[in-house]
């Protein structure tokens, strides 16, 4: 027996797929690579890993403007305090990655902020702002203790108040979007780390971490659910009307993200390729990632908080290619 005349072929929901993936309209809710590595047990790993590899990557020149940076950043001091763990080692990295990027274009500002990288291409918001504020802080008063701990809990409650708002936006006055899902998400998880190392700090009691966890994977699940629902809704699709007069056919993600297509398929079709489109940009997001992310941190929570590693600032010998 043949497939049902309403039923999709792999193929047809493949083509138009690729025309929103290629068209750049496919949402992205994800948490963001280098915060779920930096914020974990293996933090210093992965920053000596990134900066022994922009070591080998640079000229001696380069090398030279880089240290020079670093100077002018830390003085002469070869450790930075708790440089290698959580939100430390997350705003060292960027930090790396915008100084790097600097001596390499020749430019004293990047076009790009590695700070706001994790809250995606709509990073004007305010949890972007308070995040990428104090993370810029961090990179620069890491050694003194006193300073950093006075940061940490004014920018945890500047954060924990936007979370907040931004929470009751999504889920009370109903005005949940991928760009609102995505601060949110990576928000949440600098602003959990950001408690953790406040208790490192001694300046917020060690309880609070887990309450705020459980908070946001709580918080997760309730807007996950949102998002589905919110996907099923906008997801449209429409095949291309083939004749003398062609209409080209199109699918829409969501408000403002819409993209043209040449897919020809039986109209009855529109439905089926809608909800198999919302699947795989659901599959596409990892949510799995983002729970353990959360999951994890209760379960490791005071192998975190003992994480005392700080980050050595010197040229590694570079190896002959």
């Amino acid at each position: 027996m043949g497939n049902h005349p309403c039923t999709p072929s792999p193929a047809t929901i493949d083509s138009i797929y690729r025309v929103a993936q290629d068209g750049g309209i496919l949402p992205d809710i994800t948490l963001d690579g280098t915060v779920a590595n930096l914020l974990s047990l293996n933090s210093s790993t992965a920053l000596n890993l990134q900066y022994a590899a922009v070591q080998q990557s640079l000229t001696t020149d380069q090398l030279v403007a880089l240290d020079t940076n670093f100077t002018s950043i830390f003085g002469q001091s070869a450790n930075v305090s708790y440089g290698g763990v959580g939100v430390v080692a997350l705003a060292l990295s960027f930090l790396l990655e915008a100084l790097v990027s600097s001596i390499v274009s020749q430019t004293p500002v990047s076009t790009t902020d590695p700070f706001k990288k994790p809250f995606g291409s709509d990073n004007s918001s305010e949890i972007s702002s308070i995040a990428s504020e104090y993370l810029k802080m961090v990179s620069k008063k890491a050694n003194d203790i006193d300073q950093m701990g006075e940061i940490t809990e004014l920018y945890d409650q500047k954060l924990k108040h936007a979370l907040i708002e931004l929470y009751e936006s999504m889920t009370v006055d109903h005005q949940l979007n991928t760009y609102s899902l995505k601060q949110w998400i990576n928000g949440a998880a600098i602003h959990l780390h950001m408690r953790i190392h406040g208790i490192r700090l001694a300046s917020v009691p060690k309880g609070t971490a887990e309450s705020l966890r459980l908070s946001y994977r709580t918080g997760l699940v309730k807007l996950m659910q949102l998002y589905t629902g919110y996907l099923r809704q906008y997801v449209r699709e429409r095949s291309t009307t083939p004749g003398p007069l062609v209409k080209a056919g199109f699918l829409i993600i969501e408000p403002g993200k819409k993209v043209r297509h040449r897919v020809v398929h039986n109209t009855c079709q529109s439905q089926a390729i809608a909800s198999a489109v919302v699947a795989r940009i659901l599959s596409a997001q990892n949510i799995g990632k983002i729970e353990r992310f959360f999951d994890e941190a209760g379960q490791i929570l005071d192998h975190l908080l003992g994480q005392t590693d700080t980050f050595e600032l010197h040229r590694q010998q570079r190896m002959n290619s």
